[in-house]
């Protein structure tokens, strides 16, 4: 059942089994998989069912540091979050992605086996198909395992799939799936004499107010506003909560991209059928190479993945197509302007049917040129971190999040070493006939790093640890100081990985929604509601 706080006849005083702060991508995935277990679920969304621009008002942060584009870029506070928005492309993590080989202090508690136990549990719920993500045929089967790096796959969700809000919708409608406030910003709390915690509260924009009390809160509000909220909690009582482990907020980091090789393409037909977007039943698949666990090791490297991009430098049919699809996932019609641009590109839209068919192959543009992306994950440093503003508030009197954030010349060193080995490995392949790399100096990859501002992929300001000196949140996602209170969200991630973290992080809803679930049923239902 939707509902808007705005628009509230009163204020609203409800008790809950699980209370959720954030409707976005994933929270409405666990506050489904709960209300089907039978559990009453409250789900406190600040924004409205849509974001129509780019960027929210509540979202403003302070910026201390290099810029961080992903501060306020790509977040969107509105039902179903940035999944109104994102490429849908999943990818689960290699078990080595939680290794600590590149000596940095951020240690996984649990290996990436727990989460991909439920990989099967998210392909389904998005309509993806089953079946492996490493492609070692792309570079032939025999050669896979003796070279440096893996080719994989990710899967992209079909696109009237993406949208969490409306993947769920019916069960979001439902009398009897969870209630959903709109509308609604977290703004204080309230902890029991046990120091569990009791009572949620938000208000609306227009002074009405929502009081939630539950057993269990989950915070799922992006990584970025989760770490603020549980800032905000330790500010309510005094910095006893979290600020003793001086753990909460340090550690922020994200995937840094930057284009470290231009690409001399020697066969332009070869390239686009190795490492083009393809069509696979009703999915798209995008190619990626990830570094072996034994280049890691050898190097005492962090991971990532490298891609090949490419770019055009006019407007063309590919831009009027990802226009069109955006329109369908965000619920409107295409832009007039879309349809025009399209129709002035027929001859390209004709060749790239006839390659959607015979060669199951996204057409590049005309005119494209490639480069090698390679996406590295940042080292965990404890200067990159998220506080909270001294001097500017939101609307709602709480201070803003402020962000110090830089990229080090240990990520250009990592990126430049990846890039070089990838080169080395592409030489080695079959693929060496279809193009050639020219590594660009250090310097200017560090530049590229750092102006790049991450890729949305934010993480570590609530990390995982083995006890509260080390982490936020244990194995679990629960809070070592609070037993009641669980983040679900990639801040908790402890390192970035060498994949998009949303797949990780839809495994690990699945796994919090099974540890939740028989403790709240073992001890009863809530079933109470006030206004």
């Amino acid at each position: 059942m939707i509902q808007n706080l705005m628009t509230s006849s009163a204020d609203q005083k409800l008790e809950a089994d699980v209370a959720i702060i954030g409707g976005g991508t994933v929270g409405l995935v666990i506050a489904v998989l709960l209300s089907r277990k039978g559990l009453r679920v409250v789900v406190v969304e600040s924004g409205q069912e849509q974001q129509t621009e780019d960027r929210h008002p509540l979202n403003e942060v302070i910026q201390t540091g290099a810029i961080y584009k992903g501060a306020e870029e790509g977040r969107f506070r509105c039902l179903g979050g940035s999944s109104t928005r994102w490429g849908g492309a999943l990818i689960p993590f290699l078990p080595q992605d939680a290794d600590p080989i590149a000596g940095w202090d951020a240690i996984w508690p649990v290996g990436v086996e727990a989460f991909t136990r439920y990989q099967g549990d998210v392909e389904q719920m998005f309509g993806v198909s089953e079946g492996p993500y490493d492609a070692p045929e792309v570079v032939g089967h025999k050669e896979a395992a003796q070279l440096d790096f893996i080719p994989r796959l990710a899967k992209a969700i079909p696109v009237s799939n993406r949208n969490t809000a409306n993947l769920l919708r019916k069960e979001l409608e439902r009398e009897s799936g969870p209630q959903i406030w709109l509308g609604a910003t977290v703004s204080d709390f309230s902890l029991d004499s046990g120091g569990r915690m009791e009572t949620v509260c938000a208000r609306s924009l227009n002074g009405r107010l929502l009081s939630v009390k539950a057993r269990e809160v989950v915070v799922a509000a992006g990584a970025i506003e989760s770490t603020r909220i549980l800032l905000l909690l330790d500010r309510r009582y005094g910095h006893r909560i979290f600020a003793p482990d001086n753990i909460l907020g340090r550690f922020f980091h994200d995937h840094l991209a930057a284009p470290t090789a231009r690409i001399q393409v020697s066969d332009d037909r070869a390239l686009n059928r190795t490492a083009g977007i393809r069509f696979e039943e009703k999915m798209l698949r995008f190619l990626r190479f990830e570094p072996n666990p034994k280049l890691r090791k050898r190097l005492g490297s962090c991971t990532g993945f490298a891609h090949i991009s490419f770019a055009s430098h006019s407007q063309n049919g590919l831009d009027a197509l990802r226009g069109i699809v955006g329109a369908r996932q965000e619920g409107r019609f295409p832009s007039t302007s879309d349809l025009l641009l399209l129709a002035s590109q027929l001859p390209w839209f004709a060749r790239a049917v006839w390659w959607r068919v015979a060669e199951k192959r996204l057409l590049y543009p005309p005119g494209a040129t490639h480069q090698l992306e390679m996406v590295i994950e940042q080292t965990p440093l404890a200067r990159n971190r998220i506080t909270l503003s001294s001097e500017r508030g939101d609307f709602f009197g709480n201070p803003l999040a402020e962000i110090d954030w830089r990229p080090s010349d240990e990520d250009a060193r990592n990126a430049a070493r990846l890039t070089e080995h990838f080169v080395r490995f592409w030489e080695a392949s079959a693929l060496a006939s279809v193009a050639t790399f020219e590594i660009k100096p250090q310097a200017t990859i560090l530049e590229e790093l750092a102006s790049g501002g991450g890729v949305y992929h934010p993480g570590g300001s609530t990390r995982m640890g083995k006890s509260p000196t080390t982490g936020v949140v244990d194995k679990n996602l629960q809070t070592f100081a609070i037993p009641n209170l669980s983040v679900l969200s990639t801040s908790a991630f402890p390192t970035g990985g060498g994949a998009n973290p949303t797949m990780m992080l839809l495994m690990a809803a699945f796994r919090l929604a099974d540890r939740l679930t028989p403790r709240l049923l073992k001890t009863g239902r809530t079933y109470c509601l006030e206004s």
